[in-house]
């Protein structure tokens, strides 16, 4: 869920500084989006530290959840040589 806010707050920013560079001010579109990442990036880095760090946490989690399960045989042959490995102690 942090990743969702950490997002949707990061679109808000960018959004907040290239409308009005388009709209207003009449720049280039890919000028104002440019500006717009850069401010984005460099906002939520300066003051969203935090809610970065919870968010990358929420990811790596959601993939280390789906990762591949490893079977009986697997985990055998694991201990097998962690056994060998450590001179059959």
């Amino acid at each position: 869920m942090q990743f969702l806010k950490f997002s949707l707050i990061r679109l808000v920013i960018f959004f907040v500084v290239f409308l009005p560079l388009v709209y207003f001010l009449r720049w280039p579109v890919f000028t104002a989006g440019l500006v717009g990442l850069v401010f984005a990036f460099a906002l939520s880095y300066l003051f969203l530290n935090k809610m970065r760090l919870a968010a990358s946490a929420d990811v790596q989690q959601m993939f280390a959840s789906r990762g591949p399960k490893k079977s009986k045989h697997d985990l055998d042959d694991e201990e097998a040589e962690d056994r060998f490995l450590d001179g059959g102690k």
